[in-house]
């Protein structure tokens, strides 16, 4: 018996961030000559929870997600609500995505420029977005890169892989999204496991009203975290992560911390407050 050929597909779950591997059978995209290739991804498969959509080009390229059964469906509708000032946390992560919306969180509080890739045919208010994002962070540190609207024709490019290229090779450093959830790219080194636990913990909370106050109020923590290392340097010629790290929990009983949570606060003080600063923290 022949054997049936698979290409492999790294996924994300656009409700949870929950990454994993999926086999798709290869005739599929032999029958499709053009288009795309909707893959439904049951529950379980992935992440425990949810089942959604991966869109694949047929050569290979995934170019989309989306939420099944989800109240804001990029899919399903062309416009988001004209209120977008008002979406919960839930309704955020149902239109954009886990992983689009913490880049976006990490992207603001880190001061690096960031896009949302579009056709014309999909609507967005980029102005309420920016100020929803503007919102979750302390007045110090808002009013950073501000995220922009890159719209491209689809009669012009009808391959939109095509032109996230050109994004690309123009704008490195930036982070890029396109309006089917998918992160285009990432100029970050570090991992942003952070923006990801405070998104699941606010997440977590039963009133979802509530959910982007709190997901405030952590950011707010990570940043009395940062004043406190800050002034901490201004005082010591340099210090070491481990001995950085106890000080911190002699001193902070309900931040998480551990070396992961150094790195973010150096990276922080790095691009945000000085260079010069941050170098003061040691391996």
């Amino acid at each position: 018996m022949e054997s049936v050929r698979l290409k492999r597909f790294d996924v994300s779950c656009p409700k949870c961030g929950s990454g994993k591997q999926i086999s798709v059978p290869d005739s599929l995209f032999v029958q499709k000559k053009f288009g795309t290739v909707k893959i439904k991804v049951p529950q379980g498969a992935v992440c425990k929870d949810h089942n959604f959509i991966v869109f694949i080009s047929t050569k290979g390229q995934i170019i989309g997600y989306d939420i099944i059964d989800a109240s804001v469906s990029l899919d399903q509708r062309e416009t988001l609500p004209e209120d977008l000032i008002d979406l919960t946390l839930d309704e955020l992560i149902d239109a954009f995505g886990f992983n689009c919306v913490a880049g976006f969180i990490h992207a603001k509080l880190f001061d690096y420029p960031s896009s949302i890739i579009r056709n014309e045919e999909f609507a967005l208010d980029i102005e309420q977005l920016n100020e929803l994002f503007e919102r979750l962070i302390p007045p110090k540190y808002r009013n950073s890169n501000a995220i922009r609207d890159d719209i491209f024709d689809s009669y012009v490019f009808p391959n939109p892989n095509y032109y996230y290229t050109i994004v690309k090779q123009e704008h490195t450093d930036a982070f890029l999204i396109n309006n089917r959830k998918l992160v285009i790219q990432v100029p970050w080194g570090i991992h942003i496991d952070f923006e990801k636990s405070i998104l699941s913990n606010a997440l977590s909370k039963k009133d979802k009203s509530e959910q982007l106050k709190y997901l405030a109020q952590f950011i707010n923590q990570f940043i009395s975290d940062v004043e406190f290392v800050q002034n901490l340097l201004e005082n010591v010629k340099s210090i070491r992560e481990k001995e950085l790290m106890k000080k911190l929990k002699d001193k902070l009983i309900v931040s998480t911390i551990n070396k992961n949570r150094i790195l973010v606060i150096k990276e922080f003080i790095n691009r945000r407050i000085s260079k010069e600063v941050g170098s003061k923290i040691k391996k």
